[in-house]
Protein backbone atom coordinates (compact mmCIF):
# COMPACT_ATOMS: atom_id res chain seq x y z
CA UNK A 1 0.00 0.00 0.00
CA UNK A 2 1.63 3.27 -1.12
CA UNK A 3 1.70 6.12 1.36
CA UNK A 4 3.24 9.53 2.04
CA UNK A 5 3.84 11.16 5.41
CA UNK A 6 4.36 14.92 5.28
CA UNK A 7 3.72 17.66 7.87
CA UNK A 8 2.01 15.26 10.29
CA UNK A 9 -0.45 14.12 7.60
CA UNK A 10 -0.48 10.51 6.40
CA UNK A 11 -1.75 10.02 2.84
CA UNK A 12 -2.63 6.42 1.98
CA UNK A 13 -3.41 5.38 -1.59
CA UNK A 14 -6.26 2.90 -1.79
CA UNK A 15 -6.52 0.74 -4.89
CA UNK A 16 -8.54 -2.05 -6.43
CA UNK A 17 -11.28 -3.44 -4.20
CA UNK A 18 -11.78 -3.40 -0.45
CA UNK A 19 -14.32 -6.08 0.43
CA UNK A 20 -14.85 -9.00 2.80
CA UNK A 21 -11.97 -10.90 1.19
CA UNK A 22 -9.28 -8.33 2.03
CA UNK A 23 -10.79 -5.85 4.51
CA UNK A 24 -8.97 -7.38 7.50
CA UNK A 25 -5.56 -7.29 5.82
CA UNK A 26 -6.19 -3.72 4.58
CA UNK A 27 -7.15 -2.69 8.13
CA UNK A 28 -4.01 -4.27 9.59
CA UNK A 29 -1.78 -2.55 7.04
CA UNK A 30 -3.39 0.87 7.51
CA UNK A 31 -3.31 0.73 11.31
CA UNK A 32 0.29 -0.44 11.12
CA UNK A 33 1.13 2.76 9.22
CA UNK A 34 -0.84 4.82 11.75
CA UNK A 35 1.10 3.23 14.60
CA UNK A 36 4.42 3.94 12.90
CA UNK A 37 3.71 7.53 11.83
CA UNK A 38 1.33 8.69 14.60
CA UNK A 39 -0.23 11.28 12.24
CA UNK A 40 -2.41 14.24 13.22
CA UNK A 41 -4.52 13.70 10.11
CA UNK A 42 -5.17 11.05 7.46
CA UNK A 43 -5.97 11.42 3.77
CA UNK A 44 -7.32 8.36 1.98
CA UNK A 45 -6.62 8.82 -1.73
CA UNK A 46 -9.32 6.81 -3.54
CA UNK A 47 -8.20 7.63 -7.07
CA UNK A 48 -7.48 3.97 -7.86
CA UNK A 49 -10.17 2.49 -5.62
CA UNK A 50 -12.65 0.60 -7.81
CA UNK A 51 -15.07 -0.75 -5.21
CA UNK A 52 -15.70 -0.67 -1.47
CA UNK A 53 -18.09 -2.99 0.36
CA UNK A 54 -19.69 -2.73 3.80
CA UNK A 55 -16.63 -4.50 5.22
CA UNK A 56 -14.42 -1.77 3.70
CA UNK A 57 -16.72 0.94 5.03
CA UNK A 58 -16.29 -0.46 8.55
CA UNK A 59 -12.51 -0.09 8.13
CA UNK A 60 -12.94 3.56 7.11
CA UNK A 61 -15.19 4.14 10.13
CA UNK A 62 -12.53 2.67 12.46
CA UNK A 63 -9.93 4.99 10.93
CA UNK A 64 -12.22 7.99 11.46
CA UNK A 65 -12.76 7.02 15.11
CA UNK A 66 -9.01 6.65 15.62
CA UNK A 67 -7.99 9.85 13.76
CA UNK A 68 -10.66 12.57 13.82
CA UNK A 69 -9.00 14.53 11.01
CA UNK A 70 -9.70 11.95 8.29
CA UNK A 71 -10.69 12.82 4.73
CA UNK A 72 -11.15 10.96 1.45
CA UNK A 73 -10.12 12.47 -1.88
CA UNK A 74 -10.38 11.56 -5.57
CA UNK A 75 -13.39 9.25 -5.13
CA UNK A 76 -14.83 8.07 -8.45
CA UNK A 77 -18.53 8.70 -9.08
CA UNK A 78 -19.31 5.04 -8.30
CA UNK A 79 -17.34 4.98 -5.04
CA UNK A 80 -18.63 8.41 -4.02
CA UNK A 81 -22.20 7.18 -4.52
CA UNK A 82 -21.55 4.32 -2.07
CA UNK A 83 -20.28 6.78 0.54
CA UNK A 84 -23.23 9.10 -0.10
CA UNK A 85 -25.89 6.38 0.09
CA UNK A 86 -24.50 5.02 3.35
CA UNK A 87 -24.32 8.44 5.04
CA UNK A 88 -20.51 8.62 5.17
CA UNK A 89 -20.57 12.03 3.45
CA UNK A 90 -22.22 13.39 6.61
CA UNK A 91 -19.40 12.29 8.90
CA UNK A 92 -16.29 12.43 6.69
CA UNK A 93 -15.06 15.06 4.25
CA UNK A 94 -15.19 13.21 0.91
CA UNK A 95 -14.18 14.80 -2.37
CA UNK A 96 -14.95 13.43 -5.81
CA UNK A 97 -12.21 12.88 -8.36
CA UNK A 98 -11.99 15.80 -10.77
CA UNK A 99 -12.32 15.16 -14.44
CA UNK A 100 -9.59 16.52 -16.69
CA UNK A 101 -10.50 18.89 -19.51
CA UNK A 102 -8.57 20.82 -22.16
CA UNK A 103 -9.36 24.29 -23.47
CA UNK A 104 -7.09 23.87 -26.47
CA UNK A 105 -8.94 25.24 -29.48
CA UNK A 106 -11.75 26.66 -27.30
CA UNK A 107 -12.91 30.24 -27.82
CA UNK A 108 -11.67 32.66 -25.15
CA UNK A 109 -14.67 34.80 -24.23
CA UNK A 110 -13.59 36.82 -21.21
CA UNK A 111 -11.09 37.38 -18.42
CA UNK A 112 -11.01 38.76 -14.90
CA UNK A 113 -8.47 39.18 -12.13
CA UNK A 114 -8.75 35.54 -11.06
CA UNK A 115 -9.06 33.61 -14.31
CA UNK A 116 -10.01 33.28 -17.97
CA UNK A 117 -13.34 32.11 -19.39
CA UNK A 118 -13.59 29.75 -22.37
CA UNK A 119 -16.55 28.36 -24.26
CA UNK A 120 -16.56 24.56 -24.17
CA UNK A 121 -19.66 24.24 -26.35
CA UNK A 122 -22.97 25.98 -26.96
CA UNK A 123 -24.29 25.04 -23.52
CA UNK A 124 -21.29 25.28 -21.23
CA UNK A 125 -18.39 27.58 -20.37
CA UNK A 126 -15.41 27.04 -18.09
CA UNK A 127 -13.61 29.57 -15.95
CA UNK A 128 -9.96 28.50 -15.71
CA UNK A 129 -8.36 29.98 -12.62
CA UNK A 130 -4.87 31.42 -12.49
CA UNK A 131 -2.16 28.83 -11.79
CA UNK A 132 -1.61 29.81 -8.18
CA UNK A 133 -5.29 29.89 -7.18
CA UNK A 134 -5.71 27.17 -4.51
CA UNK A 135 -8.66 24.80 -4.53
CA UNK A 136 -9.81 26.13 -1.15
CA UNK A 137 -10.26 29.62 -2.65
CA UNK A 138 -12.34 28.21 -5.50
CA UNK A 139 -14.51 26.27 -3.05
CA UNK A 140 -15.05 29.48 -1.07
CA UNK A 141 -16.01 31.32 -4.24
CA UNK A 142 -18.60 28.66 -5.06
CA UNK A 143 -19.94 28.91 -1.51
CA UNK A 144 -20.17 32.71 -1.80
CA UNK A 145 -21.91 32.42 -5.17
CA UNK A 146 -24.53 30.07 -3.75
CA UNK A 147 -25.14 32.37 -0.79
CA UNK A 148 -25.49 35.42 -3.04
CA UNK A 149 -27.82 33.54 -5.40
CA UNK A 150 -30.15 32.65 -2.52
CA UNK A 151 -30.18 36.32 -1.52
CA UNK A 152 -31.34 37.31 -5.01
CA UNK A 153 -28.07 38.35 -6.66
CA UNK A 154 -28.01 37.01 -10.27
CA UNK A 155 -25.07 34.67 -9.96
CA UNK A 156 -24.15 31.61 -12.02
CA UNK A 157 -23.40 28.50 -9.91
CA UNK A 158 -20.84 26.04 -11.33
CA UNK A 159 -21.99 22.43 -11.57
CA UNK A 160 -18.49 20.93 -11.76
CA UNK A 161 -14.95 21.70 -10.63
CA UNK A 162 -12.33 20.28 -13.01
CA UNK A 163 -8.61 20.13 -13.64
CA UNK A 164 -7.26 21.99 -16.65
CA UNK A 165 -3.56 21.33 -16.95
CA UNK A 166 -1.94 22.66 -13.77
CA UNK A 167 -4.97 24.81 -12.95
CA UNK A 168 -8.47 24.30 -11.63
CA UNK A 169 -11.60 25.24 -13.53
CA UNK A 170 -15.29 25.78 -12.77
CA UNK A 171 -17.83 24.66 -15.39
CA UNK A 172 -21.09 26.57 -15.81
CA UNK A 173 -24.16 25.71 -17.83
CA UNK A 174 -24.85 28.99 -19.62
CA UNK A 175 -26.63 28.21 -22.87
CA UNK A 176 -25.49 30.44 -25.75
CA UNK A 177 -24.17 32.94 -23.20
CA UNK A 178 -21.72 35.70 -24.05
CA UNK A 179 -19.85 38.33 -22.06
CA UNK A 180 -21.59 41.66 -21.65
CA UNK A 181 -18.63 43.32 -23.37
CA UNK A 182 -18.99 41.08 -26.42
CA UNK A 183 -22.73 41.77 -26.60
CA UNK A 184 -22.11 45.53 -26.38
CA UNK A 185 -19.54 45.36 -29.18
CA UNK A 186 -21.74 43.24 -31.44
CA UNK A 187 -24.97 45.11 -30.85
CA UNK A 188 -24.26 48.77 -30.08
CA UNK A 189 -27.88 49.54 -30.96
CA UNK A 190 -28.88 47.74 -27.73
CA UNK A 191 -26.65 49.90 -25.54
CA UNK A 192 -29.53 51.38 -23.51
CA UNK A 193 -30.79 47.91 -22.56
CA UNK A 194 -27.30 46.67 -21.65
CA UNK A 195 -26.61 49.79 -19.58
CA UNK A 196 -29.88 49.31 -17.69
CA UNK A 197 -29.09 45.64 -16.98
CA UNK A 198 -25.57 46.52 -15.82
CA UNK A 199 -26.87 49.25 -13.52
CA UNK A 200 -29.63 47.07 -12.08
CA UNK A 201 -27.22 44.23 -11.33
CA UNK A 202 -24.84 46.55 -9.51
CA UNK A 203 -27.70 48.14 -7.56
CA UNK A 204 -28.95 44.67 -6.57
CA UNK A 205 -25.46 43.74 -5.39
CA UNK A 206 -25.07 46.95 -3.39
CA UNK A 207 -28.47 46.61 -1.73
CA UNK A 208 -27.89 43.01 -0.62
CA UNK A 209 -26.60 42.56 2.90
CA UNK A 210 -23.68 40.17 3.20
CA UNK A 211 -23.08 37.54 5.85
CA UNK A 212 -20.51 39.29 8.02
CA UNK A 213 -19.69 36.04 9.84
CA UNK A 214 -18.37 34.52 6.60
CA UNK A 215 -17.26 37.52 4.54
CA UNK A 216 -14.57 40.04 5.40
CA UNK A 217 -14.85 43.82 5.56
CA UNK A 218 -13.33 45.30 2.38
CA UNK A 219 -11.66 47.98 4.52
CA UNK A 220 -9.55 45.29 6.22
CA UNK A 221 -8.13 44.37 2.82
CA UNK A 222 -7.31 47.99 2.00
CA UNK A 223 -5.61 48.49 5.38
CA UNK A 224 -3.49 45.39 4.76
CA UNK A 225 -2.62 46.52 1.23
CA UNK A 226 -1.57 49.91 2.62
CA UNK A 227 0.71 48.17 5.13
CA UNK A 228 2.18 46.03 2.36
CA UNK A 229 3.17 49.21 0.49
CA UNK A 230 5.72 50.26 3.13
CA UNK A 231 8.68 49.36 0.92
CA UNK A 232 7.40 51.81 -1.72
CA UNK A 233 5.74 54.67 0.20
CA UNK A 234 6.64 57.00 3.06
CA UNK A 235 5.10 56.78 6.53
CA UNK A 236 3.05 59.91 5.79
CA UNK A 237 1.71 58.42 2.56
CA UNK A 238 0.81 55.13 4.30
CA UNK A 239 -0.97 57.05 7.07
CA UNK A 240 -3.12 59.06 4.68
CA UNK A 241 -4.21 55.88 2.89
CA UNK A 242 -5.21 54.35 6.24
CA UNK A 243 -7.08 57.52 7.22
CA UNK A 244 -9.01 57.63 3.93
CA UNK A 245 -10.11 54.01 4.24
CA UNK A 246 -11.00 54.33 7.94
CA UNK A 247 -13.20 57.36 7.23
CA UNK A 248 -15.54 55.44 4.91
CA UNK A 249 -18.90 54.81 6.64
CA UNK A 250 -19.88 51.31 7.73
CA UNK A 251 -21.94 49.24 5.30
CA UNK A 252 -22.84 45.55 5.43
CA UNK A 253 -23.80 45.23 1.76
CA UNK A 254 -21.94 43.15 -0.82
CA UNK A 255 -18.86 44.46 -2.63
CA UNK A 256 -17.80 42.49 -5.71
CA UNK A 257 -14.28 43.81 -6.05
CA UNK A 258 -13.79 43.32 -9.79
CA UNK A 259 -17.02 44.11 -11.61
CA UNK A 260 -16.89 45.12 -15.28
CA UNK A 261 -18.49 44.12 -18.63
CA UNK A 262 -15.80 41.55 -19.42
CA UNK A 263 -16.56 39.75 -16.16
CA UNK A 264 -20.32 39.31 -16.57
CA UNK A 265 -22.26 36.90 -18.76
CA UNK A 266 -25.42 37.67 -20.73
CA UNK A 267 -27.67 34.63 -21.11
CA UNK A 268 -30.83 35.50 -22.98
CA UNK A 269 -32.16 38.57 -21.22
CA UNK A 270 -30.42 37.90 -17.92
CA UNK A 271 -27.08 39.30 -16.82
CA UNK A 272 -25.23 37.07 -14.33
CA UNK A 273 -21.98 37.19 -12.37
CA UNK A 274 -19.53 34.32 -12.82
CA UNK A 275 -16.73 35.65 -10.62
CA UNK A 276 -17.29 35.86 -6.86
CA UNK A 277 -13.68 35.26 -5.81
CA UNK A 278 -13.14 38.71 -4.27
CA UNK A 279 -16.57 39.18 -2.70
CA UNK A 280 -16.58 41.10 0.60
CA UNK A 281 -18.92 43.52 2.35
CA UNK A 282 -18.67 47.26 2.77
CA UNK A 283 -19.48 50.59 1.14
CA UNK A 284 -20.19 50.65 -2.64
CA UNK A 285 -17.45 53.25 -3.02
CA UNK A 286 -14.93 50.40 -3.05
CA UNK A 287 -16.61 48.80 -6.08
CA UNK A 288 -16.73 52.20 -7.74
CA UNK A 289 -12.99 52.51 -7.06
CA UNK A 290 -12.38 49.51 -9.30
CA UNK A 291 -14.83 50.76 -11.92
CA UNK A 292 -13.17 54.18 -11.90
CA UNK A 293 -9.89 52.46 -12.68
CA UNK A 294 -11.28 50.28 -15.47
CA UNK A 295 -13.88 52.61 -16.98
CA UNK A 296 -12.23 56.02 -16.62
CA UNK A 297 -8.58 56.01 -15.58
CA UNK A 298 -7.57 53.20 -17.96
CA UNK A 299 -7.95 55.65 -20.84
CA UNK A 300 -4.88 57.52 -19.63
CA UNK A 301 -2.80 54.61 -20.95
CA UNK A 302 -4.36 54.96 -24.40
CA UNK A 303 -7.90 54.29 -25.57
CA UNK A 304 -7.02 50.71 -26.51
CA UNK A 305 -6.02 49.99 -22.88
CA UNK A 306 -9.66 50.15 -21.78
CA UNK A 307 -10.69 47.59 -24.36
CA UNK A 308 -7.88 45.25 -23.29
CA UNK A 309 -8.99 45.47 -19.66
CA UNK A 310 -12.80 45.39 -19.83
CA UNK A 311 -13.50 44.54 -23.46
CA UNK A 312 -15.28 47.73 -24.58
CA UNK A 313 -14.14 50.96 -26.22
CA UNK A 314 -13.16 53.89 -24.01
CA UNK A 315 -16.01 56.23 -25.06
CA UNK A 316 -18.54 53.48 -24.31
CA UNK A 317 -16.89 52.82 -20.93
CA UNK A 318 -17.12 56.53 -20.04
CA UNK A 319 -20.81 56.65 -21.01
CA UNK A 320 -21.48 53.52 -18.94
CA UNK A 321 -19.71 55.14 -15.98
CA UNK A 322 -21.89 58.25 -16.28
CA UNK A 323 -25.04 56.13 -16.52
CA UNK A 324 -24.10 54.22 -13.37
CA UNK A 325 -23.51 57.35 -11.32
CA UNK A 326 -26.69 59.05 -12.54
CA UNK A 327 -28.71 55.91 -11.74
CA UNK A 328 -27.20 55.54 -8.25
CA UNK A 329 -27.06 59.21 -7.31
CA UNK A 330 -29.82 60.71 -9.48
CA UNK A 331 -31.95 63.60 -8.35
CA UNK A 332 -28.94 65.62 -7.22
CA UNK A 333 -27.73 68.85 -8.73
CA UNK A 334 -24.99 68.92 -11.35
CA UNK A 335 -22.45 70.33 -8.88
CA UNK A 336 -23.16 67.56 -6.38
CA UNK A 337 -22.93 64.88 -9.09
CA UNK A 338 -19.61 66.35 -10.20
CA UNK A 339 -18.32 66.20 -6.60
CA UNK A 340 -19.43 62.57 -6.24
CA UNK A 341 -17.68 61.67 -9.48
CA UNK A 342 -14.52 63.35 -8.22
CA UNK A 343 -14.64 61.41 -4.94
CA UNK A 344 -15.29 58.09 -6.68
CA UNK A 345 -12.42 58.71 -9.08
CA UNK A 346 -10.28 59.62 -6.07
CA UNK A 347 -10.98 56.19 -4.63
CA UNK A 348 -9.91 54.79 -7.99
CA UNK A 349 -6.56 56.41 -7.24
CA UNK A 350 -6.55 54.79 -3.79
CA UNK A 351 -6.91 51.37 -5.39
CA UNK A 352 -4.32 52.30 -8.02
CA UNK A 353 -1.87 53.34 -5.27
CA UNK A 354 -2.01 49.93 -3.57
CA UNK A 355 -2.02 47.92 -6.83
CA UNK A 356 1.53 46.53 -6.27
CA UNK A 357 0.27 45.00 -2.99
CA UNK A 358 -2.84 43.57 -4.64
CA UNK A 359 -0.91 42.15 -7.61
CA UNK A 360 2.31 40.95 -6.03
CA UNK A 361 3.51 39.32 -9.26
CA UNK A 362 3.18 42.54 -11.22
CA UNK A 363 5.97 43.43 -13.64
CA UNK A 364 8.56 45.56 -11.74
CA UNK A 365 8.48 48.20 -14.50
CA UNK A 366 4.71 48.56 -14.09
CA UNK A 367 5.11 48.76 -10.32
CA UNK A 368 7.67 51.54 -10.74
CA UNK A 369 5.30 53.44 -13.03
CA UNK A 370 2.36 53.03 -10.62
CA UNK A 371 4.37 54.33 -7.66
CA UNK A 372 5.67 57.26 -9.66
CA UNK A 373 2.17 58.23 -10.86
CA UNK A 374 0.64 57.85 -7.38
CA UNK A 375 3.34 60.00 -5.78
CA UNK A 376 3.07 62.65 -8.52
CA UNK A 377 -0.66 62.86 -9.25
CA UNK A 378 -2.49 61.67 -6.15
CA UNK A 379 -0.78 61.19 -2.81
CA UNK A 380 0.30 64.83 -2.21
CA UNK A 381 -3.37 65.93 -2.13
CA UNK A 382 -4.96 62.64 -1.07
CA UNK A 383 -5.97 63.97 2.34
CA UNK A 384 -9.01 65.70 0.83
CA UNK A 385 -10.64 62.26 0.53
CA UNK A 386 -10.69 61.77 4.31
CA UNK A 387 -14.36 61.92 5.28
CA UNK A 388 -15.41 62.75 1.70
CA UNK A 389 -17.79 59.76 1.42
CA UNK A 390 -21.02 61.22 2.77
CA UNK A 391 -23.34 59.87 0.12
Amino acid sequence: MDYDYTDSRLTIKLCGRIDSANAVSAEDEIFGLIGTCNPAGIVLDAKELEYISSAGLRVVLKIKKKITETEIINASSEVYEVFQMTGFCDIIDIKKAMREISVEGCEKIGAGAHGTVYRLDGDTIVKVYNDKEPLSSIEHEIEYARSAFVLGVPTAIPFDVVRCGDSYGAVFELIEATTLSDAMNRHPENYADYSRKYTELIQTLHSTEGDTSRLSDIREHYHQWAEDMRKFLTEKEITVLHDIVASVPDRKTLVHGDIHPNNLMLQGNELVIIDMAAITYGHPVFDYAGMALSHVMSGAGGADMTKRIIGIDYPVALKLWDDLIKADYGGRGEDELARIKEVLTGFGWVKYSVAPAVNKNQNPRITEMVIRNAKTHFLPGAGKLIGAVDF
